[in-house]
């Protein structure tokens, strides 16, 4: 999972481009971590017997320790589908593009999930973005405003599998105050997050004031 520091950039960034003429491709970012070095005189003086050290938590283990068993079913996103506003899209990949920001998707008719993250069904945030409007009219997300709690939008893989998430609740956040780490951070249970612009659009900078984030939570 990246780190929230850099996806704090990439939210602000993505969402400062979702409105109009954006085409991205995306490239996947490494980082190299050096090992730590003990000395042979430290290694010599290390006692034998040593205390267990208290186990982390990770995405697979509670704060005891204790491996949690996972349930989920994932599958990789190839279709959305969102019958309450009439949306029927298909889901590009999207990661972080050359210059650090998050991947958009190319057509205005499709959406963008960040594949760096949670597929859908695993435990965590899967985040989905899409363009709100074009030149020419409305975008995929357009209707994405009207979306109430209890609505149901249906996550699909190229098999023809799917995955139902229910909309908690519906926010919207200044473009420069989105709340990054509740969006990207990872979660126990399984999270579809979708993202748009909404507020008042900037011809001059050609962006919307605000964004739309959607919650929703899967289905039991």
């Amino acid at each position: 999972m990246k780190l929230l520091t850099a996806l704090s950039i990439m939210l602000l960034l993505l969402v400062a481009r979702c409105s109009s003429e954006n085409t991205a491709g995306s490239e996947q970012a490494s980082e190299m971590v050096a090992p730590n070095e003990a000395t042979a005189s430290s290694e010599a003086e290390t006692p034998t017997n040593k205390k267990t050290p208290i186990p982390t938590r990770t995405q697979t283990t509670n704060e005891n320790g204790k491996v949690i068993k996972d349930e989920f079913i994932s599958i990789e996103p190839h279709r959305i589908e969102i019958p309450s506003i009439e949306v029927g899209a298909l889901v590009e990949q999207v990661g972080v593009i050359e210059n650090g920001q998050m991947g958009v998707p190319e057509s205005f008719e499709t959406v963008g999930w960040y594949n760096e993250g949670p597929m859908p069904g695993e435990r965590g945030n899967s985040v989905i973005s899409g363009h709100v409007d074009s030149r020419n009219g409305p975008a995929v997300f357009f209707d994405l405003k009207n979306l109430e709690a209890g609505d149901e939008i249906i996550v699909s893989n190229k098999a023809g599998e799917s995955l139902t998430y229910v909309v908690d609740r519906i926010e919207t956040y200044p473009e420069d105050d989105s709340p990054v780490e509740a969006i990207f951070d990872y979660s126990f249970q399984s999270n579809l997050i979708l993202i748009t612009c909404t507020g008042t659009f900037n011809r001059e900078s050609r962006n919307y004031s605000d964004r739309l984030v959607v919650y929703s939570s899967l289905k039991k």
